[in-house]
């Protein structure tokens, strides 16, 4: 009999755990962060009014790194749809690790600094990269966990489909 009482507990934190995991199909969580100009971008101005791609990056990440062209790629092409892309740099060093970085490595995304990781947790983040696609309704249709080759082929169908 005890140990059904002492399960019990465990079940609920692991259950509470799963239930934590932002999926395809949940509503996108609003974040304001600042850009490498020290602007404060408030992603509802975007979201739900586009197509949204919400990256996840450090500087010290190789995965990430990759994914910068493909995303450069993707805003280039679907730039008159009124895609945005954002970039969320998550270094502990914030705009001292970032600024710097994306002054040697130039790019057209719109890059904002998570130094606190704020957003990260409202994405429920635990990968880096992660990145998420939010649909025109605010509501997230592709996620991907890592770095993989195909992400501009896959991103660009959903896209494609739109139009």
């Amino acid at each position: 009999m005890k140990t059904r009482y002492l399960l019990l507990p465990a079940l609920f934190i692991l259950a509470s755990q799963i239930a934590l995991s932002l999926e395809v199909g949940d509503p996108a969580p609003p974040f304001v962060n600042p850009d490498l100009g020290r602007q404060f971008v408030w992603s509802r101005n975007y979201l739900a009014k586009g197509w949204v791609v919400v990256d996840f990056f450090a500087t010290n990440c190789e995965g990430c790194k990759k994914e910068l062209p493909i995303l450069e790629q993707l805003l280039s092409d679907f730039a008159e749809t009124g895609l945005t892309i954002f970039v969320l740099a998550t270094d502990a060093g914030g705009g001292s690790v970032v600024e710097p970085y994306f002054r040697e490595k130039p790019t057209t995304l719109t890059i904002l600094v998570d130094r606190y990781q704020v957003a990260v947790k409202k994405y429920q983040v635990t990968e880096i990269p992660s990145l998420f696609l939010v649909d025109p309704l605010g509501n997230i249709v592709f996620k991907e966990v890592g770095f993989q080759p195909d992400l501009y082929e896959r991103i660009s169908a959903i896209l494609n489909q739109d139009q």
